[in-house]
């Protein structure tokens, strides 16, 4: 019997561990989410269907500009700036009482191609279904003839929109184009300021139309400072640090690979290798639309051409990437097994089966435990450094072709991680520098740095979290093994999409986030049932009796 599989967890304390961590996640986390998802918002916190909001931005356009659209296709959008600030200074409940309904933070952006082949972006909320701005940048209208006019034509949609032109600024003008700057006086949250943006231009009958109307609560400068020198800070931890020293990784793996041959198998490591490739490779395609959001309104009409140099860009890194984690699990199995550890036991080696049964459970209370962890943590951070989290269109639940696909990014991520920095990177550092806390730091915070661009400020939020949480991933790994590390890391981040998944609405969501959370469970089941019928069937070693000649003298 392998050394780690004598190391029987102690079951009642990471039990109540795991009750006390899943308690704290749902009651500080899930709850709260839950609460105002269903009793804090005016319309009951549903969210229309994106088919609603691409009928709303056609219906918009044969109205206000009395054409018919060549093809809309909407994504979702959100003012990362305002949400971020909002979030820091704890406005959102009123910001969502006072403002949300006319100039939400969070929208459909309804990419709508013109007859022209021009691209016309039009805002449409995501609860009520309203159109609440547009731009039409590249209109092939004239401007409003004279700056009294355009003036006259902005205040005059101004007071449409139910403003009071006694409130109205001008706060700057463009006479060039038609743009109008309006401040509405009185109109703030905090520091941040309302701005509407306002172009008018003129049709061939001489009338005008408003191509342009983007009211917008601004941030403060030294808000948008600050979060612009975190951004650099997390790109230079993110580039320098996670990057380049996991591609250094990379070519270690390779290297170590290779010299401890003999110790492992390169048929090792095929079959993750390729359901980690397969599964991230559908991700890929399933974030087209966050692809899109986060172009914003650099969207050129030929969307095709943004998503086809995205995709062969992001499926070049994949591969790579599938060949790192690839060459970490054999340079990582051989690094191990030379020093007389198997930390990644074989298929058919004895007790494999119970093995991975054994790792399924200790990886849901491990997980579970992780949670409530991971939320004290933030709490604790947050109250000494007063960290807040913002938006991310790249990575928003609406943004996916196939929301209930979004889990098997959990998987991904424990299958590479796990590889890359727990059995490869800990085995290389344990061989250098022999002092195991070290070892597992190392890449431990390598592995950390890779999720400062996280849109959590400080940028060191996550760094810090997540070293303290990866130090727990090595503890796992070094005690338990592999297996029981993969799936520690695949449950708790499960949970987390799962929940976001639920979070969506819909009986299929919430159904497909249980079978995501229940998943493991199978997963072990089959994989144990699989290896004891291979057990059986396996030629059983002669008995003493038969396997030496009683006689020998005969």
């Amino acid at each position: 019997m392998n050394p780690y599989n004598k190391l029987q967890p102690n079951w009642t304390l990471y039990s109540i561990f795991a009750a006390i961590g899943i308690v704290i996640y749902i009651v500080i986390q899930v709850l709260p989410a839950t609460a105002q998802s269903f009793f804090e918002s005016d319309t009951g916190g549903q969210i229309i269907e994106k088919s609603d909001a691409q009928q709303a931005a056609d219906d918009f356009v044969r109205s206000h500009f009395d054409l018919q659209p060549l093809g809309t296709h909407a994504v979702h959008q959100s003012d990362s700036l305002l949400y971020g600030y909002l979030s820091k200074e704890e406005l959102f409940d009123r910001y969502d009482r006072d403002y949300d309904q006319a100039f939400p933070t969070d929208t459909f952006q309804v990419n709508t191609v013109m007859p022209d082949d021009s691209m016309l972006f039009i805002y449409v909320h995501m609860e009520t279904g309203k159109v609440v701005s547009w731009n039409w940048g590249e209109a092939s209208y004239a401007a409003v003839p004279g700056t009294k006019e355009q003036l006259e034509a902005a205040i005059a949609f101004a007071k449409e929109q139910g403003f009071k032109e006694a409130d109205l600024d001008v706060h700057k003008h463009n006479a060039l184009n038609g743009t109008v700057w309006l401040k509405p006086k009185g109109a703030a949250i905090g520091e941040a300021e309302l701005m509407l943006e306002i172009r008018s231009q003129q049709i061939d009958d001489g009338s005008i139309v408003i191509t342009k109307y983007k009211p917008a609560f601004i941030a403060p400068k030294d808000y948008e400072h600050y979060v612009d020198q975190q951004s650099t800070l997390a790109m230079w931890l993110s580039y320098g640090g996670y990057l380049f020293l996991t591609f250094v990784l990379f070519v270690l793996a390779v290297i170590y690979a290779i010299l401890y041959r003999k110790h492992t198998s390169f048929v090792r490591g095929i079959l993750l290798t390729l359901i980690f490739l397969g599964f991230y490779a559908v991700n890929n395609f399933n974030m087209i639309d966050g692809i899109l959001a986060g172009s914003g309104e650099d969207t050129i009409a030929d969307e095709g051409a943004i998503i086809a140099i995205t995709l062969i860009i992001t499926t070049i890194f994949t591969f790579l990437l599938a060949v790192s984690v690839y060459f970490s699990l054999v340079g990582g199995d051989g690094l191990w097994r030379s020093t007389g550890r198997t930390l990644w036991p074989r298929f058919r080696e004895a007790g494999y089966g119970d093995h991975v049964w054994r790792s399924m459970w200790l990886g849901y209370l491990a997980a579970f435990m992780l949670l409530g962890l991971q939320t004290v943590i933030f709490i604790i951070w947050t109250s000494m450094t007063g960290a807040w989290a913002t938006s991310d269109v790249t990575q928003s639940p609406y943004n996916l072709s196939i929301p209930w696909l979004l889990p098997l990014l959990a998987w991904c991520a424990a299958i590479s991680e796990e590889a890359i920095y727990r059995l490869f990177g800990i085995g290389l550092m344990k061989k250098w520098f022999k002092n195991t806390f070290v070892a597992a730091l190392i890449p431990t915070v390598i592995w950390a740095l890779g999720h400062v661009t996280y849109p959590i400020f400080p940028a060191t939020t996550r760094l810090v979290e997540l070293t303290i949480l990866g130090l727990i991933f090595s503890f796992l790994f070094l005690r338990y093994g592999f297996i029981t590390a993969v799936f520690t890391h695949a449950i708790f981040n499960s949970v987390m999409m799962a929940i976001s998944l639920m979070f969506m609405g819909s009986l299929g969501n919430i159904l497909w986030g249980i079978f995501y959370i229940l998943l493991p469970i199978p997963i072990a089941w089959l994989i144990r049932l699989w290896d004891n019928r291979a057990a059986r069937n396996r030629p059983q070693p002669l008995s003493p009796s038969l396997d030496k000649d009683p006689n020998p003298a005969t």
